[in-house]
Order: C-alpha cells, then structure tokens, then sequence
C-alpha cells in the first residue's frame, strides 16, 4: 500500500511538472495571419468589410508586425519576472533591490501598450472611417461573445 502511494505522487509530480510545460509550447501550424484569428475569420471579416487587396496585405502585414513585436516584448517580459521572483525568493531581500526589475518591468508594460496603439491606429489608417466603424463594431460583438462563453463555461454543470 506504502508502495502505491509513492508511485501515485511520483506520477501526480510528474504530471504537475510536464502538463503547464507542454501547453506552454507555441501551437503549431499557426500563421503570420492567424494570430488570436483563424485565416476563415480574417477572411470573413475582410469579405465583410469590403477591404480592396491593397487593404488586405496592409492588415496582414501590420499584423505580422505586430504579432513579432509583441513576441519580442512577452519574452524580455517572461525572462523579467523569472528575476524578478528569483530576487524575491531570497529571504534577505530589500524593496530597493528589486525596484530596478519593478521599473524595467512598468517599461516594457508601456512599450507593450504603445505597440498596441500603434497596431491599432496603422489598423485605422487603413480603413475607411465607414470600414473602421464596421471593424469596430465586429471588435465589440467579438468581445461580447468571448465574455459570454467565459461566463457559460464557468456557470455550466460539470459533465459526468
């Protein structure tokens, strides 16, 4: 009995340890497009918003920007928070030795930020005011839908 209860926590360890790695690797098969978006989605809302090829490859090329410089800003974001906890696993640590990760880490919050801005305005200089407007509202209906289906898989019962 003694026996099965170390084998089920050596697997229970195990698990905890290889399930957040494995998830944490980027999905496959994903494209400069298809970030946060299938390629039918972005299809569907370009055919919808009537967006001439030029509009097209604008957008697609303002997302691949994007997409590589919010990588860069997540990754120097990751490797300063694992500093950050690292100095603050240290029982002899002091507010002032960890104020200079604080600040770098509100630095790249800002730059993520002003890349966001930025996609969002290049996205603005793109479109007509009518085309923005429409662009806009599928934004909010896309919010809306990922709110409810948040609250749903929440608030359902579990199945058996």
């Amino acid at each position: 009995m003694r026996r099965i209860m170390q084998l089920l926590i050596i697997m229970a360890i195990g698990v905890m340890i290889v399930v957040p790695t494995v998830s944490a690797q980027p999905h496959e098969g994903m494209d400069e497009l298809a970030i946060g978006h299938s390629t039918q989605a972005a299809d569907k809302i370009f055919k919808e918003l009537n967006l001439t090829e030029e509009q097209k490859d604008k957008i697609k090329q303002n997302r691949k920007t994007q997409h590589e410089a919010m990588k860069g800003f997540r990754a120097q974001l990751m490797k300063k928070h694992a500093e950050l906890k690292e100095k603050l696993s240290n029982p002899d640590v002091t507010r002032a030795s960890v104020e200079p990760i604080a600040a770098e880490l509100n630095a790249l919050q800002a730059k993520i930020m002003n890349c966001r801005l930025d996609g969002i305005f290049a996205v603005k200089e793109i479109l007509t005011p009518e085309q923005y407007a429409k662009f806009q509202e599928k934004v909010k209906e896309k919010v809306e839908n990922r709110k409810e289906q948040r609250w749903q898989k929440r608030h359902s019962c579990p199945r058996k």
